[in-house]
């Protein structure tokens, strides 16, 4: 009988060694060192730490080593996600912040294991909401590549940089400032500047008042990026605004050039294309009657501008621009009322050509939604304003730098939409 209660205690009790570590760290068996964090107490076993990281060796075995250990920079539940991992080589990470907060413990404890998966993580989930975050991390730790890739991205999506909840630093806005300012839109973006010096404002427990927000830009040498003819365009939404842009502009100087602050929208190498396979029909669109595509996006998604192909010239006409208009809306399927401001191109357009629109805020979108894209084109050359399209069959799908991020189109008689810029959210 006790050869038989033995065997089958045995058999109860896992066999794998690192079942058995983790079953004695949840059953706080045989704990001999304490961390204490926010007034909580976490228990552990020094053996087990210190052959995990030459930190906690000297911590808990050498010349001023302590049973007890007192934590003030770390929070809770992140070092009981560190100590899981060292348990058992898995970790459950949840965001990039949370990768971020894994890769600062595993690097003041020289876990190098971790430090791999973290930044594996980082590199593989970046998101609008996440992207300078990520870069002031790696600015911090100095891993180039990661930094690198945050940067190229805040530079070429840069008006969801500022349309995210994240607050940057002043030197990284000084740094996208000085990258961005000569090619694009001087306007908008002295306009998200004030923004940003709201919040700063807010951070700072000073008063969002125009001279304190002149006074962030002159402390932090942000004006020399903009020229005098910037205020005269911005877009002023709010008072506070209005009334910051002449204390603005008495300190700003006008351009060298007459042309600098001038913006040709272009299509921007962020834009996806759709690959082409032949013509499907020609259209005929009145005037004020909209092509609708309808798409889904396969996760929450930042829309910027979409690719659209111009008109065919009509008979006996020469010339090579027309005079006319193109919008672009989105909104939810068979819905009314538009996502974001509907943005509408009003110039001499060139026939049989692609245009880039930009919408004037990103569209924020999300998965399991059916969304239409809505775009009306006029020629006013032309005394109906009929806008004659060539629709090309097209695929139904743009996938973006990371496979999971895909919109999907539901066209069965041709398109006009070429491609869009997009980034997860």
């Amino acid at each position: 009988m006790e050869k038989d209660s033995i065997f089958i205690e045995r058999l109860v009790q896992p066999f794998n060694k690192k079942e058995r570590l983790l079953a004695f760290y949840k059953s706080q068996k045989f704990v001999d060192c304490t961390f204490r964090i926010n007034g909580m107490e976490v228990k552990a076993h020094k053996l087990i730490l210190a052959c995990s990281s030459p930190v906690f060796e000297k911590m808990l075995y050498g010349d001023m080593a302590q049973d007890e250990i007192v934590i003030c920079d770390i929070s809770l539940q992140e070092f009981n996600q560190v100590l899981d991992h060292i348990y058992t080589e898995n970790i459950d990470i949840y965001s990039v912040a949370n990768a971020w907060s894994l890769f600062y413990i595993a690097n003041k404890y020289m876990l190098k294991d971790l430090l791999h998966v973290c930044l594996t993580y980082v590199r593989n989930n970046l998101t609008m909401s996440s992207l300078v975050l990520s870069y002031e991390y790696a600015d911090m730790f100095d891993l180039l590549d990661i930094k690198k890739k945050c940067f190229n991205d805040m530079i070429n999506y840069v008006d969801g940089v500022f349309f995210s909840e994240y607050h940057m630093k002043p030197s990284t806005l000084c740094d996208i400032l000085q990258t961005v300012c000569l090619g694009h839109d001087q306007f908008s973006l002295l306009a998200n500047t004030i923004n940003w010096c709201m919040v700063e404002c807010d951070l700072r427990e000073i008063p969002i008042w125009p001279q304190n927000i002149v006074n962030i830009l002159e402390e932090e040498n942000i004006l020399h990026f903009f020229s005098k003819n910037c205020c005269d365009k911005v877009f002023c939404s709010d008072e506070i605004t209005s009334r910051t842009l002449p204390l603005v502009y008495e300190l700003l100087e006008l351009p060298k050039d007459p042309d600098s602050s001038t913006h040709h929208e272009r299509t921007p190498k962020t834009c996806k294309i759709r690959k082409e396979f032949k013509i499907a029909c020609r259209l005929d669109l009145l005037h004020g009657e909209e092509f609708v595509s309808n798409f889904k996006v396969s996760r929450s998604m930042i829309l910027f501008g979409v690719l659209v192909n111009t008109q065919i010239e009509p008979p006996q006409i020469s010339r090579e621009n027309y005079k006319g208009s193109v919008s672009v809306r989105i909104c939810e399927h068979n819905a009314r009322r538009d996502i974001v401001v509907a943005r509408r191109i009003e110039d001499f357009i060139p026939y049989r050509s692609d245009l880039y629109v930009s919408f004037t805020n990103p569209a924020i979108l999300e998965p399991n939604v059916l969304y239409d894209l809505r775009i009306s084109n006029t020629n006013l050359d032309i005394d109906n304003g009929t806008a004659s399209l060539h629709f090309y069959y097209m695929s139904d799908k743009l996938v973006g730098e990371n496979k999971n991020d895909v919109i999907t189109f539901n066209e069965d008689n041709g398109s006009i939409i070429k491609g869009i810029s997009f980034y997860p959210a």
